[in-house]
């Protein structure tokens, strides 16, 4: 993906100039798509003072991240946005448009996120580590909320849920926001969108299946794309989390312990039920996924 945007002073300027417009119409490939993403990008830009002063280029190429991803960018909506920082414009994910995405792959039965209050979280299983909460019918908007959490159920009936505490959430956003404790910028203005997009997009990235889509939207989050449509992460230099896999040995004891019970195939049945897509090498299993993996193939004749 590369744009060669020529950065411009003025976006109402710059966005009539034949290079953008035929920069634009090139990556679209429709006039009138064109037509409609200049429409969009105006109205974005013109109701929002601080995008008005970011340079056009960043403008342009967050907005063209957006439409490749065939999001909306109206703020209300919140399935993504343009979020000025600095003098640049930065592509910013919604947890909308992560569930978004999710849903257009057709592998996710359910999937959402949700804050959970005090009286909610009754702490996690001593085996699994998973969350144990019990939602209330009436949410009392006033008690105290403790955490977020994210869950999916996929139709090869692998499901997961991920919670986060507060504290964590908050620890995350200073690792990988410069902005956070600002008094301005998306955690500043929507905390709680934030932080079950935070879980969200943690739980997705550790253990969904993602479509081509969905890793350019996590490649893509919270970064200005150059001039070669590459991300610059100007807010979050630690935006990519390292995702540690398992070894070879490791991998090899995979088969050791399915060779009496179907072997390979077995192990990819297993890893298929676990999120992972059919062909993907039994040593990028992620180091989370491994001993339930090994617990499922020492179960004999299943």
């Amino acid at each position: 993906m590369e744009y060669n945007v020529a950065k411009q002073p003025k976006f109402s300027v710059a966005i009539s100039s034949q290079g953008f417009q035929n920069l634009i119409k090139n990556t679209l490939g429709d006039s009138k798509l064109a037509q409609k993403f200049v429409a969009d990008v105006s109205t974005l830009v013109g109701n929002n003072p601080k995008l008005q002063d970011c340079d056009a280029g960043s403008i342009v190429s967050g907005a063209l991240t957006a439409y490749s991803l065939h999001l909306p960018m109206s703020p209300t909506l919140g399935y993504c946005y343009l979020v000025p920082y600095g003098k640049r414009a930065q592509f910013q994910i919604g947890w909308k448009g992560l569930v978004q995405l999710a849903i257009r792959t057709r592998e996710y039965k359910d999937i959402g996120s949700n804050p959970v209050r005090e009286s909610e979280f009754k702490g996690v299983d001593k085996r699994t580590r998973e969350p144990i909460i019990e939602f209330k019918r009436e949410v009392d908007l006033n008690e105290k909320i403790v955490g977020y959490m994210a869950y999916f159920d996929m139709t090869n009936g692998f499901s997961k849920t991920w919670y986060m505490s507060t504290e964590e959430i908050q620890e995350h956003a200073t690792r990988f926001s410069k902005t956070y404790k600002s008094d301005y910028g998306i955690w500043h203005d929507d905390f709680g969108g934030m932080a079950e997009k935070t879980v969200l997009k943690r739980l997705l990235s550790k253990f969904g299946l993602l479509s081509t889509e969905m890793q350019k939207a996590i490649q893509y989050d919270q970064s200005a794309v150059n001039e070669n449509g590459e991300p610059e992460y100007l807010d979050n230099p630690n935006q990519i989390e390292e995702v540690k896999t398992i070894s070879d040995d490791d991998a090899k004891y995979l088969f050791e312990l399915a060779k009496d019970n179907g072997g390979a195939e077995k192990v990819k049945e297993v890893m298929t039920k676990f999120g992972y897509e059919n062909g993907t090498p039994s040593n990028e299993i992620k180091e989370e996924d491994y001993p339930k993996i090994c617990e499922e193939l020492s179960k004999k004749g299943e």
